[in-house]
């Protein structure tokens, strides 16, 4: 097991889908995760659950850590926290704005006393602009943005003995995977852009539905319509996507299928060019019609033979016993204390031939709670009486005979 984060440890007070998944990548590379939870848990843990306190969207993205519950409205919760943060070599934190300097959680508060921690606060849309407030929808894209940041701070510690400040949002993120649509070579794309923004405009003061602003920005922005070297076919007896980024694959694909296309000789490829649409246009149905006289397997051997990217459409299902999975250990199962056995997707990277992975499941909520305790220095007396107040939350309490 590779565990180059052994030794770090995490305190993480994020909860849903970005921070958490942002921590269990920590975790897989070795770091101690403590999840600090709310008294009934992250809320994550009730969205479709599969046991009470437990559901699929929590299992996914909390693998390897410690759970502590602690009622952060009370001053001994809050105290207890802060504790937890200044013991810490990262701290990870998603509350809207305000709530972090309410609780002591703050970077301003806990740089003072440690200046070397490494601070991690994502938000949904950052904290300035219009939007600063609103709530928004998680994603794993902010997760591996914030890990990254996380552990480059970390390494960039190592040198000069200093902490940092890490902010990320899932605003930024979502721009930030938007590596094509949101590039623009102004001296192409200005004049479209606002033609099609000053027709847009004039035409939702006649009351333009979405659909039609779709259709209304494609005769701008996005005049090619479909890709017919990169998209999902139905097969005799499925689906198969096929993915041509270069030429020399589009001819392979036009060979194969046995269509005419002259646009895809030579290096050059403009998809925006009256002449590639025409092309789209006149292949459409053809290779439609094509692909659905063969099997999936049939096309994927012959396709492959040219050399074209392509492969077949897997239900999620079909997964967890696929032989291409298998064979390079892409899925992990767990031993739950609650749950059982519990498969999830593992680490997708290999280290010297091993995927990190900590071995341990996803907490159940305050699991740890005591034990997390006495390591920062509560004795049992201090700790039973953190439970009788409900200070201090474990599942067992909840939840009548676990």
């Amino acid at each position: 097991m590779t565990e180059p984060l052994a030794g770090i440890k995490v305190v993480d007070f994020t909860e849903y889908i970005a921070g958490p998944y942002c921590t269990m990548l920590l975790a897989d590379m070795g770091a101690d995760v403590v999840k600090v939870e709310r008294p009934e848990g992250d809320a994550w843990r009730h969205t479709a659950p599969v046991a009470p306190y437990e559901s699929r969207g929590f299992l996914g993205v909390n693998r390897g850590k410690r759970s502590i519950a602690l009622d952060l409205e009370r001053s001994d919760g809050r105290g207890i926290a802060q504790r937890l943060a200044l013991e810490a070599d990262v701290v990870t934190i998603a509350y809207r704005p305000g709530v972090a300097q309410r609780l002591g959680l703050d970077y301003e508060k806990l740089s003072k006393t440690k200046p070397e921690l490494i601070y991690c606060e994502n938000s949904a849309f950052g904290h300035n602009g219009p939007y600063a407030t609103t709530l928004a929808v998680a994603d794993l894209t902010t997760g591996m943005f914030m890990a990254f940041a996380i552990v480059s701070a970390l390494y960039e510690r190592t040198s000069t003995r200093k902490g940092k400040r890490i902010e990320t949002s899932l605003f930024a993120s979502g721009l930030a995977a938007q590596y094509r649509p949101l590039l623009s070579v102004d001296e192409v794309d200005g004049p479209v852009r606002e033609g099609f923004l000053a027709e847009l405009a004039n035409r939702r003061q006649r009351g333009l539905r979405h659909e039609e602003a779709a259709k209304l920005r494609n005769e701008y922005v996005s005049p090619r319509g479909r890709n017919n070297y990169y998209r999902v076919y139905e097969t005799r007896d499925g689906l198969i996507a096929v993915a041509c980024l270069n030429n020399r694959q589009r001819r392979g694909m036009r060979d194969v299928l046995g269509v005419e296309d002259t646009t895809v000789e030579g290096i050059s490829y403009d998809w925006f060019s009256e002449e590639v649409r025409q092309a789209h246009r006149a292949n459409d149905e053809a290779l439609e019609n094509r692909f659905r006289e063969r099997s999936t397997a049939e096309w994927i051997e012959a396709l492959d033979a040219a050399d074209v990217p392509c492969g077949p459409v897997n239900f999620p299902e079909e997964l967890f016993e696929h032989p291409h999975v298998e064979a390079n250990r892409l899925m992990s199962t767990l031993d739950h204390p609650v749950l059982g056995p519990v498969r999830m997707p593992a680490s997708p990277m290999l280290m010297d031939g091993t995927r990190p992975d900590s071995g341990k499941p996803p907490p159940y909520l305050g699991q740890h709670g005591p034990e997390v305790l006495r390591e920062i220095g509560y004795k049992d007396g201090e700790i039973d009486r953190l439970l009788e107040d409900r200070v201090l939350v474990t599942r067992e309490r909840l939840v009548p005979g676990a």
